[in-house]
């Protein structure tokens, strides 16, 4: 049947996205192929899209398969259906390929798709549309976060020059890239925060909760390192007040722990180098680490009661031990 052969054919051009969103997500964080912040939000999100469109169509198989396939009238919706979700499925490319939307317009469509909940759709036109008034609402924005991008760069330079000029860092340069555009997402987080404290009376926002060192060194040797940076990322993502602020913070967290513990690899010798890290974020985002002895001894203990509170025991609500990338293996696998 027609739509068998439809949706088979979908099933594997989302297997093949898929596949491929991920070796890019996994080269990012094995620090192989870096990507930008706002390209790995956008590969994050291209990932969930693409399972969701797998698990439906799936479903939408083994329907079909279970079901009276003679009935001309089903066929022609699934063959509706089919049809609407290509036009949205290549939405991306069309957009990206578009000869009449200038760069900007197209960088501000995608964002805007990023934005929009699963289950609402815009055509091309629509979207293209919504991204020009969007950019005429927001005509220094742009230049003010390219200024400020630079800003940041040429402190990052100067630090390095101070604190690293006789080190050997060589297999951590490419960090020199990922931490200026780190720092500035989260520079802008806090300002969107800010300015949302400002505009509403019920929001209190005192700047973000410092973080302890020891958390990021015993991150995978100790459960209470592992819950308090859990706790502390949580904390600064009820600070947020948007699903975009949260999407981001998500997203800022994973960069700045990837920074982290790079860094913190290096021993001793990236001591100097973490420091010229720390002032940057520390002065762009007011950021700022535990120091007082006191202060890192009573916190510890907090951690150690409330860890004993805690049930380790339970798991994640859609806990499964063969994840899809497993079956997706062992089929693999199976097949060769």
């Amino acid at each position: 049947m027609k739509a068998i052969i439809a949706l088979e054919a979908l099933i594997k051009e989302d297997e093949e996205q898929l596949k491929l969103a991920k070796k890019k997500l996994a080269d990012h964080e094995s620090g192989e192929n870096p990507l930008t912040a706002f390209m790995k939000i956008s590969t994050e999100n291209s990932i969930e899209k693409a399972q969701k469109r797998l698990e439906q169509s799936k479903a939408m198989l083994a329907d079909l398969m279970s079901q009276d396939l003679q009935e001309l009238e089903e066929e022609e919706r699934l063959k509706d259906e089919l049809q609407r979700r290509k036009y949205f499925h290549l939405q991306r490319f069309r957009i990206k390929h578009n000869k009449i939307a200038s760069n900007d317009e197209k960088i501000e469509a995608m964002m805007i798709l990023d934005e929009l909940p699963s289950d609402i759709e815009f055509e091309d036109s629509k979207i293209l549309s919504i991204a020009k008034e969007s950019l005429k609402l927001n005509l220094s924005s742009q230049d003010t976060i390219d200024k400020k991008l630079q800003e940041i760069r040429k402190d990052f330079e100067g630090l390095l020059k101070q604190y690293t000029k006789d080190m050997d860092i060589k297999d951590i340069e490419l960090l020199n890239i990922k931490i200026p555009i780190t720092v500035l997402h989260f520079w802008v987080l806090k300002t969107n925060i800010e300015q949302n404290a400002q505009e509403n009376d019920d929001i209190n926002f005192n700047g973000f909760p410092k973080y302890e060192d020891w958390w990021i060194d015993e991150l995978w040797s100790s459960h209470q390192a592992y819950y308090a940076l859990y706790k502390w990322k949580e904390i600064i993502y009820n600070q947020c007040q948007t699903d975009l602020q949260k999407q981001s913070w998500r997203s800022i967290f994973n960069a700045w722990l990837f920074i982290k513990k790079a860094i913190n690899a290096k021993g001793k010798l990236g001591f100097k180098y973490n420091l010229a890290f720390d002032e940057l974020i520390s002065k762009y985002t007011s950021l700022e680490e535990e120091l007082d002895e006191n202060n890192l001894t009573s916190m510890e203990n907090i951690i150690k009661k409330i860890t004993i509170k805690e049930d380790f025991t339970k798991l994640d609500k859609d806990h499964n031990v063969v994840t899809e990338y497993l079956q997706f293996k062992k089929e693999m696998l199976t097949s060769s």
